[in-house]
């Protein structure tokens, strides 16, 4: 059973606190880091990505500066165990949407367990998970949320949603990006109920925040081995989270294309495999079962299809259709079998992708986004998609509710 519980946040002491908050540290360039500092001395990137500091250790000093601001007031305490309830209000190609959620705390259950109940679908870049692990060790606290989605088939909690919102907010946020953030604070009993018994039956799917996810279940298992007072009801035997229905009308997940050094094989290779359109049929054929790509080579622009399903289930036996049929799985199963993760530059934005490789003198490869539909049948059969197969927009904000795990 996924078990989730209210708890007490630490949270900034004032109502308005854009200045304060930061987007997700593996979205933070040196640029933005800069920038987000010079909002505030109080802004969470200063722990998030913390500097040295005096003791010449980055880690000691966000542990430190944490710890100080929850005694001068800046950071409080909740004191009732509550549910956060949390909206993002934005645009998307001039169209306004609104994603609405809650954080909670998540008991951890073992990741890429085909029995378990939390269902990540994507593998990670590893080379971050130490650091996040040491940073979790001296604040003991998550102050980034793990962003997972779970079926709200009879709106149970769309509905509790949509009635929270009528309240007056407890935090307020208007982002560099315009988009407008809303927190409220409800420690009704009666609704802390509703929502951990409606959910005590349901799979919860990890959209973003792997890493993340991995991380606080290594930091449990490590304090289970070697601490002699564990205790399974103890904070560092959850993570905090942010829960949205799946069924939610604002969740927009946008694709991530590839930078990458052109292989020797790439043009026999499309000629053995793929059927080659115009570039103006993309959109088109994006709304096929099997996915298109694009590639950008030398200023030209060719739209791929598949010739054969069979070459499909040839490369990836045992996989389902839905994992077969998404283009990132083509490129990294058929195109360049060869290329290992590290090797690519990722980038959202399909103009940029395209700049970086006239720049560099390298090809992008444009793909079409990972429907949600497709997410979950991937996660329900415990395949794993390449890395940065999806882009949940917009970013959940590190610092609006921070979870102790003392």
């Amino acid at each position: 059973m996924a078990e989730i519980k209210a708890f007490q946040a630490i949270r900034y002491s004032k109502k308005f606190i854009t200045d304060f908050i930061c987007p997700p540290y593996d979205v933070i360039g040196s640029e933005e880091k800069k920038r987000l500092q010079e909002l505030s001395p109080f802004n969470i990137v200063n722990i998030e990505l913390s500097d040295p500091g005096d003791k010449n250790d980055k880690y000691k000093n966000a542990a430190s500066l944490f710890n100080a601001w929850q005694n001068n007031g800046v950071l409080v305490r909740d004191k009732e165990p509550s549910l956060y309830f949390y909206e993002q209000i934005f645009e998307v190609c001039g169209i306004e949407m609104t994603r609405k959620g809650f954080f909670a705390a998540l008991k951890l259950d073992e990741p890429y367990s085909e029995k378990g109940l939390v269902k990540p679908h994507e593998k990670t870049l590893a080379r971050s998970n130490a650091d996040r692990l040491r940073l979790l060790k001296a604040t003991k606290a998550n102050i980034s949320p793990v962003f997972c989605l779970f079926e709200d088939e009879k709106l149970v909690v769309t509905d509790i949603c949509r009635k929270i919102a009528k309240r007056v907010p407890s935090a307020t946020v208007r982002d560099k990006k315009r988009t407008f953030h809303k927190l409220w604070v409800v420690s009704d009993e009666d609704i802390i109920k509703t929502v951990e018994e409606y959910l005590s039956d349901k799979k919860i799917f990890i959209a973003d925040g792997h890493r993340r996810y991995e991380t606080a279940w290594d930091y449990s298992q490590e304090i289970k081995e070697k601490n002699e007072n564990y205790s399974p009801t103890k904070g560092y035997n959850y993570v905090l989270v942010y829960l949205c229905p799946i069924e939610d009308p604002g969740i927009s997940i946008w694709p991530v294309h590839r930078v990458i050094k052109a292989p020797a094989d790439l043009e026999s290779k499309i000629e053995k495999y793929f059927d080659v359109h115009p570039a103006k049929n993309f959109h088109r054929l994006s709304k096929k079962e099997i996915q298109p790509m694009i590639i950008f080579k030398d200023g030209r622009y060719r739209v791929l299809t598949i010739k054969k399903e069979a070459f499909l289930k040839k490369a990836m036996p045992g996989k389902s259709k839905a994992y077969r049929d998404l283009a990132v799985n083509t490129l990294h199963y058929i195109l360049m079998p060869k290329t290992d993760a590290s090797e690519f530059a990722y980038v959202e934005n399909d103009k940029e992708a395209v700049l970086l490789a006239q720049k560099t003198g390298r090809i992008a490869v444009i793909v079409p986004a990972t429907t949600i539909k497709s997410l979950k049948t991937v996660s329900l059969n415990n395949e794993m998609l390449p890395q940065k197969s999806t882009y949940f927009y917009p970013k959940l904000a590190s610092g609006i509710v921070i979870a102790s795990l003392a």
